[in-house]
């Protein structure tokens, strides 16, 4: 760890932050006061990220790549899995033991302990495992348990189509979601990614099984704000905006998404030998799944990307009844952050713009 006063660290002064608007949702009646939001430099949020990496004791060599990230998913705004994350998992990264291992393997699926390495370095690991299998058998699938959790999905699927690859991704949690109709949580929120090449790039969706992740939830009963409607249940099963009350994700479209839901559970289970459903009690036992596939082993060669293109080209000159085009998965969320990163400046909540401040001074525990 790196002493409070450590003269190297060089943190952006807060009055490089400026208030910018009010949260309007919640003025005019009871609860907490309405939210400041603070127009900040990436730059800025950059430093302080970088710094509580350093005080944390994550390897140098895996800093930038831990905080970019987390960057990212907030600027493709995706804030449950952005900085928030980042000050919430931030508090396990001194938990490291060291860089994850593979513990079984045969033929083209492998199984990593992933030793409590910090989420997005030991997704990397496992993302090179099943890559590398994928170009020598077709197909790379890896199983990873006991590693810290990471943000947005999407950075490891797209990770995989980079090198050409169809890759999915997909991890489990505590039993925190329920079905259509009932209030037992009984799966993991599960949520799933994937992406394919194009010549022009990746193509990718990132998803929850959930109407929303269990981000917000934690969010929300951190900051006293409401629930977004319909999203969580109480005890008795009927829906809830009280943060305190709701006891359970809802798993999206019905009977669908539960089936959708409980395939991906098994993906991260009992194919590996994960825990499921109540065996999951802890960051150490979730499992984790990413699977790589390569479309040359089919005897096309490079043909799949020309034939992506086309399907991508079509998909994107589609109409809709408004006169707009059909926007693809992903796409507006990368949109986004292109359009952030050139501004240079993104707006945050001062309370989090706070957190980040605490944890770049070695202050791992406030809320």
């Amino acid at each position: 760890m790196i002493p409070a006063h450590e003269p190297g660290l060089h943190l952006p002064s807060p009055a490089l932050a400026r208030p910018v608007e009010h949260d309007s949702a919640l003025a005019g009646g009871p609860g907490p006061s309405p939210a400041v939001r603070l127009d900040i430099g990436i730059d800025d949020v950059r430093a302080l990220m970088t710094a509580a990496c350093t005080r944390a004791g994550v390897p140098g060599t895996g800093i930038d790549r831990v905080v970019e990230h987390y960057l990212d998913g907030e600027l493709r705004g995706k804030p449950s899995h952005g900085l928030a994350k980042f000050a919430f998992e931030s508090q396990y990264f001194s938990h490291r033991i060291g860089s994850p291992r593979i513990k079984h393997e045969r033929g083209a699926l492998a199984v990593v302990d992933g030793r409590r390495e910090v989420g997005p370095l030991s997704a990397d690991f496992a993302v090179r495992l099943a890559a590398c299998k994928a170009r020598q058998l077709g197909v790379g699938i890896v199983g990873m348990v006991n590693c810290q959790r990471y943000g947005i999905l999407a950075s490891f699927s797209e990770q995989i189509a980079e090198r050409g690859l169809v890759g999915l991704v997909a991890n489990t949690s505590r039993p925190e979601a329920t079905v259509h109709g009932a209030r037992t949580p009984i799966l993991g929120v599960n949520p799933v990614s994937f992406a394919f090449p194009t010549s022009d790039g990746t193509v990718s969706a990132d998803m929850s099984t959930t109407l929303a992740p269990m981000g917000v939830l934690w969010e929300a009963r951190r900051t006293g704000s409401p629930l977004p409607a319909d999203c969580f249940v109480d005890e008795d099963g009927a829906f809830t905006d009280d943060p305190d009350a709701a006891r359970a994700a809802m798993v999206f479209g019905e009977h669908r998404g539960f089936a959708l839901s409980l395939l991906v559970q098994i993906l991260t289970g009992s194919l590996f030998g994960f825990p499921m459903g109540q065996g999951v009690d802890s960051t150490w036992s979730t499992g984790y799944t990413f699977i790589a596939l390569d479309p040359a082993f089919a005897g096309q060669g490079d043909g799949h990307r020309a034939a992506n293109d086309a399907l991508v080209g079509a998909i994107r000159q589609a109409t809709t009844r408004e006169g707009g085009f059909v926007r693809l998965p992903g796409q507006e969320g990368k949109d986004r952050a292109a359009r952030a990163r050139k501004a240079g400046r993104l707006a945050l909540d001062e309370v989090l713009y706070q957190r980040l401040q605490a944890r770049a001074a070695g202050d791992f525990t406030s809320s």
